[in-house]
């Protein structure tokens, strides 16, 4: 399943970023339980969505302004719609899974294209659930259903939260939260992009300014389609101080966008999935 690491992911996290976070610890002004100085304290009273935040379809950031101040609403294209299907399907799917109904069924979309990915996805994300379920239910024989399930599918998927404390959405929506490893997802439709890692960066501080504990470590998992073909990649990574303050200064920039309306003007690298194309035209 998207969310389970293998045997040399698992290694990886154990030997090598586990241990990274032990040497080169975060700084306690980076912690997320620290929202309330500098510099993770928001310097405008502004609430910004994490997508805004993170992403980068506009490398001027005038999406955002043309979000925020102008109140626009892009045009969905294809991949943005098989994006949203994409987080739905495993999200829906491990959620039937915690209900032990393995013989669930995803819903149709009425897109033939779409409907193929959609019970690729979802064939895996059961298949590895039931798997885990029945290798945990042999090892505890004397365990409750509910604890089998606890601890074979440890994920909060589409968990919400409120980031208002960071500057963020007062409804933020993490794709998964592993309790037992602790570890914080993102899921991607497409390739890798180094930039990715703001996504479980931003989930990260948001965790730790609500509930307090550390986390440290991230993964960004890629989906992609080939000839009817599943392919998934996952980067595990450490969130070290350069990644938040990496976020942090992103969060400032965009809000002083916001704040002060200003207009950055047109991208001349235009993302060819940005939904304000005919905008900025």
């Amino acid at each position: 399943m998207v969310y389970y690491l293998n045997e040399m992911e698992q290694k990886f996290l154990t030997f090598t970023l586990r241990q990274k976070a032990r040497i080169n610890p975060i700084p306690e002004e980076l912690r997320g339980w620290n929202w309330h100085s500098p510099p993770l304290k928001p310097y405008y009273e502004l609430k910004l969505p994490m997508y805004l935040i993170c992403s980068s379809y506009c490398s001027t950031a005038r999406d955002c302004y043309l979000i925020v101040v102008k109140k626009l609403r892009g045009e969905e294209n294809f991949w943005i719609k098989l994006g949203k299907v994409v987080h739905e399907t495993v999200a829906n799917a491990i959620r039937e899974a915690r209900k032990l109904n393995f013989n669930a069924t995803p819903k149709k979309n009425g897109n033939e294209h779409i409907d193929k990915v959609v019970e690729l996805l979802w064939d895996y994300t059961i298949s590895a659930c039931k798997s885990a379920y029945l290798k945990a239910k042999a090892e505890q024989p004397y365990a409750s259903d509910d604890d089998v399930i606890l601890t074979s599918m440890p994920f909060l998927v589409e968990h919400r939260m409120d980031g208002s404390m960071l500057g963020c959405s007062g409804i933020i929506s993490v794709d998964c939260y592993d309790y037992l490893r602790n570890i914080v997802f993102d899921l991607k439709l497409g390739e890798y992009y180094e930039r990715s890692k703001l996504y479980t960066t931003g989930y990260a501080l948001v965790l730790e300014s609500i509930y307090e504990i550390p986390v440290d470590i991230g993964c960004v998992v890629n989906v992609n389609f080939y000839e009817n073909r599943l392919s998934i990649t996952k980067t595990i990574h450490y969130i070290d101080a350069n990644l938040r303050s990496w976020w942090i200064e992103e969060r400032d920039r965009k809000a002083e966008i916001i704040y002060r309306e200003i207009d950055p003007g047109k991208a001349g690298d235009c993302n060819p999935s940005c939904m304000f194309k005919a905008v900025c035209l």
